[in-house]
């Protein structure tokens, strides 16, 4: 079962949800701090939304953490799927409902399209089974 949170619920998961964005959006030590105050800030205002994944027992097995934004060239609405993070292999039925979800709530907010980022190429399967097809690759040279 794929649950959405509300703002006041957030403290209640705020460790776990902490933890799969880290984890999953890959920070940086050097930039935790402004990236959970953001992040808990945009979670508590809903200009992002948190989804908990529980099991049949009702114990947190992921967290899905989303945002709207508004494509700056064609003015179009989308959701962007900002993090994903299990704590145990999904089957791709749970994976197939919680894309329904999102699409369902994409459709809601009048998005016009679901994106997201990943290096994950398990993820890249899983997103393409559901019918993603991929847009472009972004790659990153460190400069130090």
């Amino acid at each position: 079962m794929i649950i959405k949170l509300l703002p006041e619920q957030v403290p209640l998961f705020w460790d776990a949800i902490k933890f799969a964005a880290v984890q999953a959006d890959e920070i940086d030590n050097k930039d935790l701090q402004p990236y959970l105050n953001e992040l808990l800030h945009s979670l508590l205002g809903e200009k992002a939304q948190c989804f908990a994944g529980l099991d049949d027992k009702r114990t947190l097995v992921g967290i899905l953490i989303t945002r709207l934004g508004i494509d700056k060239i064609t003015g179009d609405k989308y959701l962007l799927v900002q993090a994903v993070y299990t704590w145990k292999m999904l089957s791709d039925q749970v994976w197939k409902d919680a894309y329904e979800l999102f699409q369902q709530f994409a459709k809601k907010e009048e998005c016009k399209y679901i994106t997201f980022n990943s290096r994950n190429p398990a993820i890249w399967n899983k997103a393409e089974k559901l019918g993603f097809v991929e847009k472009t690759r972004t790659y990153s040279l460190k400069i130090d």
